[in-house]
């Protein structure tokens, strides 16, 4: 009788380690399960945010002052009713006095009296295999 009772003893022992053992492992699932909602909500607001930021951004590239502003920025325009004025720092000016205008006037009519202007790439190339020869 003494042996049956040890028997029953260690089943409960074995039965209480496997359920405390059940119970960390639950917990710990739950734990990683929460952590990984978590970062998943924060993932989504971090975009949901980006997006209405995006939307924003898409909405006010399509409206007039938007258009102005670039045009004004990128292809010196004005409004005909502006004035523009063009500052120019001293470093600036110093750079641009070692440009001899003469020099590009005559680049510049050069390339106007170019022979090869109008002609497509087989012509030009048959025009200077004949210069060669």
């Amino acid at each position: 009788m003494y042996s049956r009772f040890h028997y029953i003893l260690i089943i409960l022992i074995i039965t209480s380690v496997y359920l405390i053992y059940l119970i960390g492992y639950y917990t710990l699932q739950q734990f990683q399960t929460s952590n990984f909602m978590e970062g998943v909500q924060m993932a989504n607001t971090k975009t949901t945010k980006r997006n209405q930021q995006k939307e924003f951004l898409a909405q006010y590239i399509h409206t007039r002052a938007y258009q102005t502003q670039i045009a004004k920025a990128t292809q010196n325009k004005r409004l005909p009713w502006e004035e523009a004025i063009n500052i120019i720092r001293p470093n600036e000016i110093e750079g641009n006095r070692d440009i001899d205008s003469e020099i590009v006037i005559a680049q510049a009519r050069k390339k106007e009296d170019d022979p090869m202007k109008n002609m497509t790439n087989p012509e030009k190339w048959w025009y200077l295999i004949g210069k060669w020869i």
